[in-house]
């Protein structure tokens, strides 16, 4: 770089920095290398990131022991750069995956880091250390508080094996400062110890705690941790969200709060009360047994007891056979997985996104008793392959069938104890002559097809019990050779070239005097999101489209029918 020309170096520090904080890391650190100036910038960045991956590698005890001196000195610098002269630490990442034994060894200097960074006006912390399993003999990092109580500290995240040990539970302690606070897998000496941490940030607004423990003590000399059973929040004026997950018992009383995601553990049933959060406006929920929490009238009464929910989630969460859920303010809902449902019925008008993804059996029937005009709906199953008669029911049931414009399919063989499932009723399947005139003709705009996962032999019969009565604008298949095997797009890709050409007064998809929407064909044009990639002209193009992927890629490939 022209150093005359450079006008970009003489600007203040604190743009630089700026500069530096929207560049991914590699590129950060590439620009020491244009001048000294860019140099003493990179070395004075308030975001401090230190990581032992790539300095510590697998190698003989003496030539390791070496690595981690080396990698200790240059932590212990870069944090003196900033202390020595009195500079101000935005933010410090501190990121260690190093085995049980050689954590146990550094954890002096890992105390001696934290406090250099804390005497630096320290704003945000991560610690991230290996995750703590509960048959896991090996000491934690005790996280003392004289070197995180930081009055500056506003953002602490902790990871892996770190203890709160019972200087935490001092009265005399106190996050004065602290609005974010994210645990994960961190060990605490008691179930009060974590209500004592949070009680003690006035100022909190978000709380993170994932699947932390407790120990358990067993008798003497022997010591055994458990996940934590219960936390309590209540009078926290300024909270505004919370992460909780693998708790069994959750109770929050926050009157300002807007967002809640729970996450129960699946061992046995949890319980939660946040009735009192009125000002709620995202909620979700997460491998829950909704019939042990809520009441049918729960549902019913959403607009009442949280009159400014807009969004609603529950994902793996057992339901009543019949739902009614009534929200005037609702926006957006989503339903994943939730099993033993049969009946849903939604009266909201103001819903402007409703997502439906299940992996089971036995389809429910949905309808929107009212709606928006704006009401988009996507709906994603994962079905196996003999029990696709069911999308013609499912589709025929929805209500109002407008409404669902986009369908995406998982589509499996069945396993071989599942054979059985083809009895008298549903042979007609077999012989496309046998058709009964009575199927309902479902309505999908766009049809997308996610993975097919079937033997060769039966891609004309999946095909046939798959598109009969269907008649769909267009049809997108993925690309990805982990989803759609190589053959089936090949063959899909013929078939439907195939359905285009003239054909006679009836074909083998029809039944008696009715035509298919094969007969209604007339042009099919294939395309593909591959970059830089129009149209997919022949087949020779598509080959050389499959040979270019991997399993890593996301591409797909789209039929619009005419």
């Amino acid at each position: 770089m022209d150093e005359k020309m450079d006008h970009i170096s003489s600007l203040p520090e604190t743009i630089l920095h700026d500069i530096l904080s929207r560049l991914p890391k590699k590129d950060a650190i590439k620009t020491s290398v244009l001048s000294k100036t860019w140099r003493e910038i990179l070395y004075t960045f308030p975001i401090l990131s230190i990581c032992n991956r790539e300095s510590i590698r697998r190698s003989s005890k003496r030539k390791k022991d070496q690595q981690i001196k080396t990698f200790l000195d240059y932590g212990k610098q870069r944090l003196l750069r900033f202390s020595d002269p009195g500079l101000a630490i935005k933010e410090f990442k501190l990121k260690l995956s190093l085995t049980c034994y050689d954590l146990q060894l550094i954890y002096p200097d890992v105390d001696q880091w934290l406090k250099l960074a804390s005497e630096c006006d320290l704003q945000t912390l991560k610690l991230c250390l290996p995750t703590l399993k509960e048959d896991d003999p090996c000491l934690c990092y005790i996280l003392h508080p004289g070197v995180i109580e930081a009055r500056s500290l506003n953002k602490l995240v902790l990871k892996g094996r770190i203890r709160f040990d019972k200087e935490f539970l001092n009265p005399s302690f106190k996050f004065s400062s602290l609005c974010v606070l994210s645990l994960s897998y961190v060990l605490f000496d008691d179930e009060g110890a974590i209500e004592h941490v949070i009680s003690h940030c006035p100022l909190i607004e978000h709380i993170t705690l994932k699947w932390c423990y407790v120990h358990n003590p067993q008798g003497a000399g022997d010591m055994r941790i458990s996940f934590m059973k219960s936390v309590s929040m209540h009078g926290l004026q300024n909270l505004k969200g919370v992460d909780i997950q693998g708790v069994q018992k959750v109770y929050i009383d926050a009157p300002n709060i807007e967002k809640i995601y729970y996450g129960a553990g699946s061992y046995e049933p949890s319980k939660m009360n946040f009735d009192s959060c009125g000002n709620l406006r995202a909620l979700t929920l997460m491998n829950m047994k909704i019939e042990f929490l809520f009441t049918y009238i729960w549902f019913l009464h959403l607009s009442s007891k949280f009159p400014f929910l807009e969004s609603l989630e529950l994902d793996e969460c057992s339901m009543y056979e019949n739902i009614n859920i009534s929200s005037s303010q609702l926006k957006a809902l989503m339903l994943s997985n939730c099993s033993t449902m049969h009946k849903l019925e939604i009266d909201t008008p103001n819903l402007s996104s409703f997502r439906y993804y299940y992996a089971g059996d036995d389809l429910p029937s949905i309808s929107f008793i009212s709606c928006s005009n704006q009401l988009e709906v996507n709906v994603r199953l994962n079905m196996t392959h003999p029990r696709l008669y069911q999308l013609g029911k499912f589709v025929e049931q929805f209500k109002p069938q407008k409404l669902l414009t986009s369908l995406s399919l998982s589509i499996h063989p069945c396993i071989p104890s599942d054979e059985s499932f083809y009895d008298d009723q549903y042979r007609y399947w077999e012989d496309p002559y046998s058709l009964p005139p009575t199927l309902p003709v479902p309505s999908i705009k766009h049809l997308v097809i996610l993975s097919v996962r079937e033997d060769k032999s039966k891609y004309s019969l999946l095909v046939n019990r798959l598109f009969y009565g269907w008649c769909p604008e267009t049809i997108s298949l993925s690309l990805n050779p982990s989803y759609c095997t190589e053959a089936f797009i090949e063959f899909f890709y013929w078939w439907l070239l195939e359905t285009k050409k003239p054909k006679g007064k009836f074909c083998s998809y029809c039944y008696s005097k009715s035509k298919c929407w094969l007969h209604g064909l007339k042009d099919v044009k294939v395309t593909s999101s591959v970059k830089n990639d129009v149209n997919v002209v022949d087949f020779v193009h598509l080959k050389s489209l499959l040979c270019g992927l991997s399993s890593s890629d996301n591409a797909n490939i789209s039929f619009s029918l005419k």
